[in-house]
């Protein structure tokens, strides 16, 4: 009959789903930082345009912790950007429900949190990889 066509493998998604090596958590902190160095761009633009000079001084921060998760796979930088994070939820709460300044967008930060809590999965299971 001849020979079967090969099927590629199946693309993991890093969002979701278990991760099993040492490639898969790094891509996953890639992914994160760049979803992070995405968030203080656009607080940095916002807080410039449009709101306080606050949402610039937080945007510096995410930036900076997008670089030292990127750069050293840092567990203590992951679990600074998960606090960040249920932080910006917190306030972005506030603002939607107290009618305060600043940001509004609730699906931004419910997905800055998961992205976080991705970050942690792939810093500490990186260290678990190296051990093997």
């Amino acid at each position: 009959m001849g020979n079967p066509i090969p099927v590629p493998p199946k693309k993991k998604n890093t969002w979701f789903g278990k991760i099993q090596t040492r490639d898969e958590a790094i891509k996953v902190i890639k992914d994160a930082s760049n979803g992070f160095y995405f968030l203080a761009a656009l607080q940095i633009v916002l807080g410039y345009f449009i709101m306080r000079p606050e949402a610039i001084i937080d945007g510096a921060i995410f930036a900076i912790c997008a670089f030292l998760l990127r750069k050293f796979n840092s567990r203590v930088v992951a679990i600074i950007l998960l606090l960040l994070s249920i932080g910006g939820l917190i306030v972005t709460g506030m603002n939607n429900f107290g009618g305060g300044a600043g940001g509004q967008n609730l699906i931004l930060a419910v997905i800055m949190i998961w992205v976080s809590i991705r970050a942690i999965q792939a810093t500490f299971g990186l260290r678990r990889f190296q051990s093997l």
